[in-house]
């Protein structure tokens, strides 16, 4: 009878980690490959078209924002792999979904975070994290506050003086130094 019964919880506990490890499988195809967001050709064009600004699309945010993970990933050694992950603006609302490996496992994940900017800035802080429907507590994991500098892919000349969110992209509204664009353009022939 005591072996049955611990048969049938050794069977019960197998089923259980089978339905934990099927449910946290990630439900779409992921890739860590991104393009170049080369930002120094659109203030060019921004400076040509007589307009402070610049937006970034989604689509270009993703690539920027992969760019920085893949960097991340190659200096932290947290016993996950990050296989895929694609980020989708929406407003100030920044959700990042994630496909990795935990050991052999599999899974996919969905964080959520509010954007605002400071400077050229932009802060990320993360508000939630979601396994399909089920929002883990953030009191489980959370993360502290993430900074982007946008300054690196801008050329010196150009400040940001502040970030604008949209449906679907960001504006940077720059500050710009208009003594010096002479002389650049003079530089640049």
């Amino acid at each position: 009878m005591i072996r049955r019964l611990f048969f049938i919880f050794c069977l019960l506990v197998i089923v259980l980690i089978v339905a934990v490890v099927a449910y946290i499988r990630p439900d779409k195809q992921l890739a860590m490959n991104y393009e170049q967001v080369d930002l120094k050709v659109k203030v060019w064009n921004m400076l040509k078209n007589h307009e402070p600004q610049v937006e970034l699309t989604n689509g270009e945010m993703n690539n920027l924002a992969k760019k920085k993970v893949i960097e991340y990933l190659n200096t932290q050694d947290k016993g996950v792999k990050v296989t895929g992950v694609e980020f989708i603006i929406h407003e100030q609302e920044l959700r990042a979904h994630l496909n990795g490996k935990w050991g052999m496992i599999p899974f996919g994940v969905t964080l959520n975070f509010h954007m605002e900017s400071n400077g050229s800035d932009l802060i990320l802080e993360h508000r939630s994290t979601r396994i399909r429907q089920m929002y883990i507590p953030s009191s489980w994991w959370s993360l502290l506050p993430i900074s982007v500098s946008l300054k690196e892919h801008i050329p010196n000349f150009v400040e940001v003086d502040h970030i604008e969110f949209k449906t679907d992209s960001i504006v940077l509204i720059f500050k710009i130094d208009w003594l010096m664009i002479p002389q650049l353009l003079l530089d640049s022939k």
